[in-house]
């Protein structure tokens, strides 16, 4: 005897069953849920609507693929009405997983980002490629270009750290010219300690570098040296000399500069950088800890005098003589009203500590 099927069985034994109906009895909700149920793999679905103005339906666009519970899910295809596709995974009607997007240019499908993704945005690791040209391969965080990776322009090509969709933190840069950089960037501008290598064309080496402070993009302070003859290129062997020194105490005088733009930069810089790449995630649990500690009311921000308190649940006893250098690198105002964000009383702890220091703290027990 062949098994029964699932149709033949009642709604009682098999839910998924469709309702009993009269021969001319019109659907009633329940069979209509049924029938439009998707779940699983399933043929290309088309979307429709009626736009303004128009007396017939236009196509919005098309999904081919597996569903659960009525929403995209698992390997699956959707194009939209202006030729945009993504074929990938889903999860729960978004784009989440391994996925390539491809868009249409002029009548052809051009390849967009191909990569990891979560919640509709590129986040992971992938490759991005921009209409004018321009490629970044690296990691992603919510859509931006966050952590590791290589941008490639008709500038030159950057590899390294990127915050928040910019150049931030150690890198490196080719320039179309043949120069070459190593150093500090700051929201997609050389900022801090940084070397450049000056390519000579004529003899087709690098003849010069700069070793120094940038500020905003620009050298500030620092020394031009002449590069060591390559072996491998004769002609750098009659490197152009650079002229003499005429400074009195040259060594002296640089050092107190550099010393003095580090200082005024410090809390331009501090503001910059990330607190998620001064401290380890531990780090910023304990911090958040003996912020809230004081910030009783949650009121985000706790003032001059509370910050000795807060100090004091990461076990650090600033002197006064500390608290005032803070004060002048954040630009805040010895009163006892003034106030500090989580952020700046973060900042804080690390001007006022090393790194090491606060990797052996435990924190604190919330009871």
């Amino acid at each position: 005897v062949p098994p029964l099927s699932c149709s033949l069985l009642t709604r009682s034994i098999c839910p998924l069953a469709r309702p009993a109906m009269a021969n001319d009895e019109l659907l009633d909700s329940a069979s209509r849920e049924w029938i439009s149920r998707r779940e699983g793999p399933r043929r290309t679905i088309y979307f429709t609507r009626k736009l303004p103005g128009q007396a017939n339906y236009a196509r919005t666009g098309q999904y081919l693929g597996e569903w659960k519970a009525n929403k995209y899910h698992g390997k699956g295809t959707f194009e939209s009405a202006n030729g945009t596709r993504y074929v990938g995974d889903w999860v729960q009607g978004k784009r989440d997983g391994m996925g390539t997007l491809w868009v249409k240019v002029k009548g052809e499908l051009r390849k967009r980002y191909v990569g990891q993704w979560s919640e509709n945005h590129p986040h992971g690791r992938g490759v991005y490629y921009y209409a004018n040209g321009d490629q970044y391969s690296g990691e992603w965080k919510n859509g931006v270009r966050h952590g590791a990776g290589t941008l490639t322009t008709e500038k030159g090509v950057y590899e390294g750290a990127f915050f928040n969709n910019k150049k931030h933190g150690f890198g490196i840069l080719d320039l179309p010219n043949g120069d070459h950089f190593e150093g500090m960037f700051v929201d997609d501008m050389k900022e801090g300690e940084g070397v450049h290598f000056y390519f000579d064309k004529e003899r087709k080496t690098h003849t010069k570098r700069y070793d120094g402070e940038w500020v905003n993009d620009t050298p500030k302070c620092g020394y031009y040296t002449e590069m060591p003859p390559d072996e491998m290129v004769p002609a750098s062997r009659q490197p152009e000399p650079l002229p003499p020194v005429e400074l009195v105490a040259p060594e002296r005088v640089i050092s107190d500069r550099l010393a003095e733009i580090r200082r005024e930069r410090a809390h331009v810089r501090a503001e910059r950088v990330p607190l998620d790449e001064r401290f380890t995630p531990e780090e910023l649990e304990a911090l958040r800890i003996a912020f809230g500690r004081v910030d009783v009311e949650d009121k985000g921000e706790i003032t001059l005098a509370e910050l000795p308190q807060a100090f004091e649940q990461v076990g650090m006893e600033p002197s006064n003589e500390e608290i005032a250098m803070v004060l002048a690198e954040l630009n805040k105002e010895n009163r006892a009203e003034t106030t500090f964000t989580f952020p700046e009383f973060s900042q804080a702890a690390d001007l006022l500590s090393p790194l090491e220091d606060l990797e052996d703290e435990e924190p604190a027990d919330e009871f």
